[in-house]
């Protein structure tokens, strides 16, 4: 069985598999391009069945006291009026809020220390420059070193490298219209859950992550994808946001400079089955990034390095633990990539002035949770 396990990529998924595996007895070892092994500075929601699966990796209390845990959305109009408000549902249970958002800092910072405490070797500012497979995988980096591993597994994003040396070129994320703004800013006392505001044909939200902070998130039709010149992301959010009422209307009047502003086009993927080639694996966002509709991108990778960890640990080959992975994965993950991007088509067909019909946001929204609940 694989003992010598290489993870390219440090991110969420990456070193979610790691913890995992190590805590399992494996030595994995991690690589990772950015020379600064840093995120994006502002939040992420972890719903609870992301706080499930952190709880197999022995942090959600750490995660729980960095975060802030909520139950409730409210929603509102433009001008910040409630219209009603909803329950979230739990999909683990009571012991966790059915969401928790927190800085992505410092949920990186509780992964990056839980994996370096536990002896995770990790390298970076490298990249894998090529890799050949034999029954094992030879892997030559950017520094120069080469290396033979038992598996390599590819947890390095929606633009994997790794996918595109093992798979093809053929396999890219397709922008699908909307792109999503986000800063963060202190957070006001009445900021003690999700508040979601439909503006003019724009959707915009507050998401508490901790007791200081918050951040605000903007949804927006952006056709064909133009590039957007980062010294000007304070400018154009705010025309964006123009026409808003509330507190989001007030936030309006406050953006932060521009280096402080998140801009994402959002651009899902959905890789074929199965995940793996030879000794060579993918999980996470290279694998099936999503659109945050949902809010379970992060889930999702967290769910991966359980099942993948579970899978390597108690198969005797990886003849048999890979092929398992796609098979318990597959179908879990495509219902979040397919059911997030058709709300968000829902979104801008109602923008356009055309919407359709069959819309039901908060039926399929509500019935992808609820199916979340089957364990892994």
């Amino acid at each position: 069985m694989a003992k010598n396990i290489l993870i390219v990529g440090g991110g969420i998924a990456g070193l979610s598999l790691a913890i995992a595996l190590a805590r399992r007895g494996w030595s994995p070892e991690i690589v990772e391009a950015n020379p600064a092994w840093g995120v994006y500075g502002v939040g992420i929601i972890l719903q609870s069945n992301a706080l499930r699966a952190i709880d197999g990796l022995g942090l959600a209390e750490r995660c729980l006291d960095a975060g802030f845990p909520y139950s409730i959305t409210r929603y509102c109009d433009r001008q910040g009026t409630l219209l009603h408000e909803q329950k979230k549902p739990n999909l683990s249970g009571e012991r966790f809020a059915a969401s928790t958002g927190m800085l992505r800092p410092a949920l990186h910072e509780i992964l990056r220390s839980e994996a370096l405490s536990l002896g995770v070797r990790v390298k970076v500012g490298v990249r894998v420059e090529s890799l050949e497979q034999d029954g094992r995988v030879h892997v030559t980096l950017s520094d120069g070193t080469r290396g033979s591993h038992d598996l390599l597994v590819g947890a390095d994003g929606v633009r994997s490298q790794i996918r595109g040396l093992v798979f093809g070129a053929g396999h890219q994320p397709a922008y699908m219209g909307q792109s999503c703004w986000r800063f963060t800013v202190p957070r006001p006392p009445e900021v003690s859950c999700a508040v979601m505001v439909r503006g003019p044909n724009t959707q915009a939200g507050l998401i508490p992550l901790n007791r200081e902070r918050m951040y605000l998130l903007l949804l927006t039709a952006e056709p064909g994808n133009p590039w957007m010149d980062k010294a000007r992301l304070r400018e154009l959010l705010a025309a964006r946001l123009d026409g808003y009422g509330g507190l989001i209307g007030e936030l309006a009047r406050a953006i932060p400079p521009s280096e402080e502003i998140v801009y994402s086009p959002l651009e899902p993927l959905l890789m074929p089955g199965p995940w793996h080639r030879g000794r060579v694996v993918l999980v996470g966002d290279a694998a099936h990034a999503t659109t945050p509709h949902i809010a379970q991108g992060a889930s999702m990778a967290f769910e991966d390095a359980v099942v993948l960890s579970e899978l390597i640990d108690g198969s005797d080959d990886l003849d048999t633990a890979l092929p398992a992975f796609t098979r318990r994965r597959y179908e879990r993950c495509r219902m979040i990539v397919e059911n997030s991007l058709q709300i968000g088509r829902w979104q801008l067909q109602a923008w356009s002035g055309q919407p359709d019909p069959g819309e039901d946001i908060a039926g399929l929204s509500g019935r992808t949770l609820e199916a979340l609940r089957a364990a892994l």
